[in-house]
């Protein structure tokens, strides 16, 4: 009898990012996004201005988000 031999290969964790690499990578992006919004707005291409706002919209959003729960989770000690 033959040895069995897996060919595939084992999947690892590639989305892995630590939290204050998603925070830069987030913020970086709202900046861009809010930059070609100004942009848009005006040389008056409103197609592409407000997506581009509402993009950096959330993008701010999101930042402020995970930076007001992280605030809010180191005052309140967890308790099992």
């Amino acid at each position: 009898m033959g040895f069995k031999i897996n060919f595939f290969a084992r999947p690892i964790d590639s989305n892995y990012r630590l939290h204050w690499e998603s925070l830069l990578i987030e913020c970086s992006l709202g900046v861009i996004c809010a930059v070609m919004a100004f942009y848009g707005w005006q040389t008056g291409m409103l197609l592409m201005a407000y997506p581009a706002g509402v993009v950096a919209f959330m993008c701010f959003g999101l930042v402020g988000y995970a930076l007001v729960s992280a605030i809010g989770g180191r005052r309140k000690p967890d308790v099992k």
